[in-house]
């Protein structure tokens, strides 16, 4: 797996052996982490030791005495084959990795990649701007996803609606904590401790981080957006409540005469006439049915239902 390319205005592969001989010569490689504990060439200019065996858990930015040591995680997944890690300084670049993330990255850099006077700041810049080729895209389908979750919601379709807007809220949430940490990366990368950066490539590391910040934003209005769709969703359900509730007191008032009615006739004194009246019962049954009739009426000419 291991590549190796020389930095001139293009990147030009190389073998490691060729490595070794010119070591004064700035080099991109991207490396396993085995291959990193077995390679001589990057113990001897003492890298080795820094990339550890740790999981990467985010984007950042280390310095240390002689180079900058650095992770990328992607927002969207928590597996180290969607993570690598870099050393870098003024001469040498090193994509450590398990997976195939950095070296897709690097397969389309390389066929782009074209700058005078080029070193290992021109590249790794040029390498973090891939990173967020796709990222609005990414951002517009959550966006996508939220209005098709506000469609349903207000057509009254809001069957499973909570899993779907805590899904989207917790990526949203991962994008936005991603943007805060290449944001750093970025301010760290642009102090310029080793002098690997040309006024060229702080320029560009500026452009890089304005994008990211717009992004971050871009992730705060998604935010907020999603908090609108679910304050929609809750109107949605309490319109619903209030109707049941209408409803329940309609029948409720409908049915409070014939409840007295009933209570009325249930008391059987000796002298009510109607008890012993021939037609006492029909009478009764459309004394009912005229108050409901009447109830229904009033409700329909205020508009209560229908």
């Amino acid at each position: 797996m291991a590549e190796f390319y020389k930095i001139t205005d293009r990147l030009v592969p190389v073998t490691c052996k060729e490595c070794q001989k010119k070591p004064e010569e700035t080099y991109l490689a991207r490396l396993t982490r085995t291959e990193t504990e077995k390679s001589r060439f990057l113990h001897s200019i003492g890298y080795g030791a820094v990339f550890g065996t740790s999981k990467i858990h985010l984007c950042k930015v280390e310095a240390y005495r002689r180079f900058l040591y650095g992770t990328y995680l992607t927002p969207d997944r928590r597996r180290m084959e969607d993570a690598f890690c870099f050393v870098f300084d003024d001469r040498h670049l090193y994509l450590v990795e398990e997976g195939e993330l950095a070296g897709n990255l690097l397969c389309r850099l390389k066929k782009i990649f074209e700058q005078e006077n080029a070193g290992t700041g021109s590249v790794l810049t040029a390498f973090l701007g891939q990173l967020l080729q796709k990222d609005l895209l990414h951002l517009e389908k959550i966006e996508d996803r939220l209005t098709h979750l506000e469609d349903e919601v207000l057509s009254g379709r809001i069957a499973g609606f909570e899993q779907k807007i805590i899904g989207c809220r917790k990526e949203i949430l991962k994008y936005a904590h991603y943007y805060l940490q290449l944001q750093d990366m970025a301010d760290i990368l642009m102090k310029n401790d080793y002098g690997a950066f040309s006024e060229e490539d702080l320029r560009a590391l500026r452009l890089l981080r304005e994008k990211t910040g717009r992004l971050h934003q871009e992730a705060i209005m998604l935010r907020e957006y999603s908090t609108q769709v679910r304050e929609v969703y809750q109107a949605q359900i309490e319109i619903r409540q209030n109707k049941i509730m209408k409803t329940l007191t309609i029948v409720t008032t409908i049915c409070l005469p014939l409840t007295l009615i009933a209570g009325w006739y249930g008391m059987n004194f000796r002298r009510m006439p109607e008890l012993s009246w021939k037609y006492g019962y029909p009478a009764v049954v459309l004394l009912s049915l005229c108050i409901v009739a009447l109830s229904l009426y009033l409700c329909r000419k205020k508009k209560l239902f229908f």
